[in-house]
Order: structure tokens, then C-alpha cells, then sequence
């Protein structure tokens, strides 16, 4: 081939040497415009594909290239001869995506990537697909190898030449695709004759979001639930087995273990993975591109930081680090290298502020007022009731009675013996249905005044007792402990930095080796994301129990992995001189300075805090007594009342 071809316009451009060469085309630098590349096909389109190169030529407009690398112009082997190749604006400074998304590749290539940026990535995507459904084009072939992202955030998107394009009602169709990112309604179906929507794209798209957001984890990679779920990825996403929908056992598939909560994201946005991953977002529309936009700027302007790491950011509306939550769980997505800590002198002193913590008095213990030291009358029962005192006068006329008849006709004993059990009776139950009524009712106010004088007992001795007080000073107490013994335990992990360093250089050695560029027997590129999904993504997390967890990983393919693990290890040569660097010393020593911050911080806060709880139980004791006091006399004449007929 010539190394000299012409534009449209008859212009003579040289090429330079080859960039990158795949199965359809190779890419060569321009050496007159230095901003530009060539891509050049190694066999000449076909007429319909040199028409829409054409087209995509003439209508290339600033939007479109902010974003996409764009056909600028056509290229020919001869002047007004067919179209060979185009010129398009030369990507520079930018990786694939996945180096970005992927903890394992961002953690190495791009470690002070948090979250905001990661969101940041995720809105300039949507951007991109907003731009070209604007023009009225189809994406298609949606696919994490198209996105490249540079450390400004900023998107480009390549191997525009295979979008579907409407160039004047002549549609040039995108036939290909990759099965991992194709949504379920064209799942199994050859892509040959069929024309490409928005809605397709936006599955696509919403995949890709999730990607980025939630550490490379594929939305249809779970812990299978059901008969045959999790077999493979292509059968999952046409049965839409969302894995982290809130009716994922129904569908088939669970989050997989010490993943990323969905929770982290605002209910709105969590309800837009919903409807693009399940069967509504097929029939009435997936959130488009510019929703996706205007989702992901109200995510980024509304997070906050956590205190224990510069490098956790994440959304108001949680009460907790989610981050710092995975941590416990022995999942890093970030990690904070402390490269801008910046010692200050805080003026801290632990025993000054120990003594005023010291200094301020605890609240005393509270009493209740207790209902038996009110003496009340009781309420008259009403005028149809007897009183205790007229039943128990009743039974003893009736015992007289009995005693004198058996006295005086003593062979009729057991006639005044059934007299006396009849009357007895009978005055028990004088007054009948009345004086149930009214014990019912009594009884159901004693009740209420119980249940009301335990609340406020139980509210007293909580805020108005010294109960909190004691617990914050008990935390405090914890505080004071640690920063005492930090020099100590600093000391001791830089120590024990020896004879941790062949493991660590090990480990350091196995998570470069990526299980996404590797080659193992039987495992493509959808068990891959299958791994990716379950946080198994390079040699250092592989473990033959990790990996059994993934559905479809039986003993021949776990051993695959387990033997290209093994065939990595043996790569590693262990450094002595090297045993102890000076990053892994920074490291440690970072570890403890950020920890003893966060300590002094919240120690200093302690005499506040503690005065303020004082305050706080002395007012709420201010405020109880008299309610408790008033609660307690209710249910002392509650239980009078209800005395009068027990």
C-alpha cells in the first residue's frame, strides 16, 4: 500500500508509522497534523460503507468531536478514487475505561481516583451517547474497548465508523456487537438486517454506568438463586435476571458477596438501574442519555467526606461511610496514600484536654417519684355497684344465718350448709353485669397510667440519668487509650514490615497480573466478567474457594485459574534489597498519622460534647420530673379505683 494517499478535496497526505493495527483497519500518525491520525482499511469498503464515511465526513461538527473521534475526512488511494480510509482527531493521554473502573488496574495506574471522579467518568459517557442520539445516529455496538478516559475525566469515543448512521433516510445499520453489553430483546439474535434505537444503546449505557460506579461489577453476575441462573451471562441478561434488584430472588440471581450496596446511590437513581436493567425499560423506554447527565451532576454536587479518609466520599442521604463499612469486610476500593498530608502543629496536649474532660461532673443518678408514696381516695363506685365492704357484710349475714339454722334444726345441717354456699355466692355477684363493666374499665385505665409512667421512667433515666454521659466518656476513654499507645504500635508495624516482605512483595508481584490480559484455558471473556464481578480480577485475589463461589467454575475451570496463579508465582523472584522500601515505610507511618488526627480531632471535641450532655440531662430532668410526677399520681389513683372492686 501507498504511503501517500489523497482527501476529497485532492490534498496529498503521507503517512507515518503504524500505531495499532486490528482485524478491519490500521492507524497511522499523520506527520503534517500532528492532532490528526489516518485510519486506513486493509481492503476498500464496499460502496455503501464508502457512502456513509462520506457522510459522517461532511456532517462533523464541534459536539461531535468534543467526544468522538470523528471522520474529518475521507482518504483515497488516488485523487477522486475510492475511499480507503478518513482522518480523525488523534486520542492522546487517554486509557480504555476499565483502567479506570477496575479497583485492581485504578488502584495501580490511577490511585487518587475516588469516587467524584469516577462519577465524573460516568456523566461524561452519558454526555457522549447524548450527543450522538442527537444527531439522530445509533451507537450500536456499545463496548467497554470504545471508551477511552484521560485523567481529566474526559471521554473520547473510538470506532465511530461502525455507529448506525441515517444519512438522508439511507440507513447504514451497525451489524455487530458484544453479547455482555447487548440488551436482553436482542440477546441470541444476529445483528445482520436489524436497526439499531436509542433504547438499545441506552442498555448499553446504563451497563456501562454501573460498571464505573461499582468497581467493574457486571449487573448480571450474582450468586444463582434458582435452577439454571448464572450459567451464563448472555441467558441472564435475556431472562433479566438483575442481580441487585429488590426482587432478586424472584429473578434468579443475588449481589455477589462484599459488593458495592446499591443503597449508596439516592432511591432515584437506584430506580433508573432498575428500569433500564428489567423488562419495563424494554416496553416503555431505559433512561436516556441526558437523564442519565442530569442524574449523575445531582450525585457528584451532593456527596460528602468521611472523616477517616480524604479518599471516601459518598452521598448525603447515607448515614455511614459505605466505604469504611467494605473496609471491615476486607474490601479496598480506595486507598488513601496520604501523598497530601501535611503535618500541622494542632497545639494538641492529651493531658490538658484529658483534664477538662476530667473536670466536668456527671449527672446524677435520677429517681422516679413512685406512685406508692401518693395517698388517694378512691372514686365512689356508681349507685348499682356494691362496694367490697357491702359484699363482705352480705357474706357475713349469710354465714350468721347459716350457723343459727344449723344450730337450731341440727338434723337439716346440710340444708344450711347450701344455704350459706347459695347466699355467699350471690352476694359476690351482686350488682352482675354493671360491676364487670366497671372493673373493665377501671382496669383499662390503670393500664394506660402504667404504660404511660414506665415510658417517662424509662425517658428520664435515659436523657435525664448519666447514662450517655458515661458512655461518651467510656469512648472517650477508648481515645485517650489509643493515642497513648500509637508511638507503640507504630513502631511495631514498621518493625514488623521485615518480616512481612517477601509476602507483601509477593503480593505486590501477583496484583500486576491481571486475569483480564491473561490467557486461560476454557475462561473468555464473559467468565471474566463473571470473576471481575465477584472481586477476583488479578493473581494476588485468586483462592480456589474465592473462585468455586462463581457459578460455572467447577473443578476444571477453578484449576485452570489456580494454575495460571501458580504460573504467575513462579514469575516472582523475591528482592532483599528491596525488603523494606521506603514507600512501604511512608505507608505505615501515613496509616498512623491520618489515625492519630482522627483521634486528636475527636478528643478535642470531648469537653464539649460531655458538657453538652451534662446541660442536656439537667434541662430534660427540669422538663420530666413534673410530667413524671403528675404520671406517677395518676396511676396511684388508678390502682385505688380499681381496688374497690378486686
Amino acid at each position: 500500500m501507498s504511503k501517500s494517499l489523497f482527501t476529497a478535496a485532492g490534498m496529498s497526505i503521507s503517512l507515518g508509522r503504524e500505531l495499532g493495527r486490528g482485524g478491519e483497519a490500521a492507524v497511522f500518525e499523520v506527520p503534517s497534523a500532528n492532532d490528526q491520525v489516518a485510519k486506513v482499511y486493509h481492503k476498500a469498503p464496499d460502496k455503501q460503507k464508502q457512502s456513509k464515511l462520506r457522510y459522517m465526513a461532511s456532517t462533523a461538527d464541534t459536539e461531535l468531536l468534543s467526544y468522538i473521534a470523528w471522520p474529518q475526512a475521507t482518504l483515497h488511494s488516488s485523487p477522486n478514487g475510492p475511499v480507503v480510509g478518513f482522518l480523525m482527531k488523534k486520542v492522546t493521554n487517554k486509557e480504555p475505561i476499565h483502567m479506570f473502573y477496575s479497583p485492581a488496574h485504578r488502584r495501580q495506574a490511577h490511585p487518587k481516583a475516588a469516587w467524584d471522579f469516577l462519577i465524573y467518568v460516568s456523566r461524561n459517557v452519558a454526555a457522549s451517547f447524548e450527543v450522538v442520539h442527537s444527531h439522530g445516529f445509533a451507537i450500536g455496538d456499545v463496548n467497554q474497548d470504545s471508551f477511552l478516559v484521560g485523567s481529566d475525566s474526559k471521554v473520547s469515543l473510538i470506532d465511530s465508523d461502525s455507529f448506525q448512521i441515517n444519512a438522508n433516510n439511507e440507513l447504514h445499520l451497525c451489524e455487530v456487537g458484544v453479547p455482555l453489553y447487548t440488551p436482553p430483546e436482542l440477546q441470541g439474535k444476529p445483528f445482520h438486517g436489524v436497526a439499531r434505537t436509542a433504547n438499545h444503546d441506552n442498555f448499553g449505557l446504563a451497563l456501562l454506568i454501573f460498571h464505573v460506579l461499582f468497581g467493574g461489577r457486571h449487573p448480571f453476575a450474582g450468586v444463582p438463586q434458582m435452577k439454571g441462573a448464572g450459567d451464563a451471562l448472555e441467558t441472564d441478561i435475556e431472562h433479566f435476571r438483575y442481580a441487585y434488584a429488590r426482587d432478586f430472588k424472584s429473578r434468579g440471581l443475588a449481589p455477589p458477596p462484599r459488593s458495592i450496596p446499591l443503597s449508596i446511590l439516592p432511591p432515584s437513581m437506584e430506580a433508573m438501574f432498575v428500569q433500564a436493567f428489567t423488562e419495563p425499560g424494554m416496553r416503555a423506554g431505559r433512561p436516556t442519555a441526558s437523564q442519565w447527565v442530569s442524574a449523575l451532576d445531582g450525585l457528584r454536587n451532593g456527596l460528602k467526606k468521611c472523616s477517616a479518609s480524604r479518599m471516601h466520599l459518598y452521598p448525603n442521604h447515607s448515614s455511614s461511610c459505605p466505604w469504611c463499612d467494605l473496609e471491615k469486610q476486607g474490601v479496598v476500593y480506595f486507598v488513601d496514600l496520604g501523598a497530601e498530608f501535611v503535618s500541622t502543629a494542632s497545639g494538641f496536649v492529651l493531658a490538658q484536654v484529658w483534664g477538662l474532660i476530667q473536670s466536668i461532673p456527671v449527672p446524677s443518678q435520677v429517681n422516679a417519684p413512685s406512685p406508692a408514696s401518693f395517698t388517694c381516695k378512691p372514686q365512689p363506685l356508681p349507685s348499682n355497684i356494691t362496694t367490697k365492704r357491702t359484699v363482705v357484710g352480705y357474706r357475713l349475714s349469710a354465714l350468721v344465718v347459716a350457723v343459727v339454722f344449723m344450730f337450731a334444726v341440727p338434723k337439716l345441717w346440710f340444708a344450711g350448709l347450701l344455704l350459706f354456699a347459695v347466699s355467699w355466692v350471690a352476694a359476690g355477684s351482686a350488682g352482675g353485669a354493671a360491676r364487670v363493666a366497671e372493673k373493665e374499665r377501671r382496669s383499662s385505665i390503670r393500664k394506660q397510667a402504667q404504660a404511660e409512667y414506665e415510658q417517662l421512667t424509662q425517658i428520664l433515666r435515659g436523657e435525664a440519668g448519666p447514662e450517655m454521659f458515661v458512655g461518651k466518656k467510656s469512648e472517650l476513654t477508648k481515645i485517650r487509650d489509643e493515642l497513648q499507645n500509637l508511638p507503640q504500635l507504630e513502631t511495631k508495624a514498621v518493625e514488623e514490615l521485615k518480616h512481612t516482605a517477601y509476602e507483601r512483595q509477593k503480593h505486590k508481584f501477583l496484583d500486576r497480573c491481571f486475569i483480564d490480559s491473561a490467557t486461560i484455558s476454557g475462561v473468555g471473556p464473559a467468565r471474566k466478567a463473571a470473576l471481575r464481578s465477584f472481586g477476583i480480577e488479578t493473581a494476588a485475589d485468586v483462592t480456589k474457594q474465592r473462585v468455586m463461589q462463581v457459578r460455572g467454575f467447577g473443578d476444571s475451570l477453578t484449576r485452570a485459574v489456580l494454575d495460571w496463579k501458580a504460573s504467575c508465582e513462579r514469575r516472582f523472584t523475591f528482592n532483599p534489597a528491596n525488603a523494606v522500601s521506603t514507600a512501604d515505610k511512608d505507608a505505615v507511618l501515613n496509616k498512623f498519622r491520618l489515625r492519630k488526627v482522627l483521634l486528636e480531632k475527636n478528643m478535642m471535641a470531648g469537653p464539649a460534647e460531655l458538657k453538652r450532655l451534662y446541660e442536656r440531662a439537667q434541662h430534660r430532668r427540669g422538663e420530666l420530673m413534673p410530667q413524671l410526677e403528675q404520671a406517677a399520681k395518676r396511676l396511684a389513683q388508678a390502682s385505688a379505683d380499681l381496688a374497690l372492686l378486686a
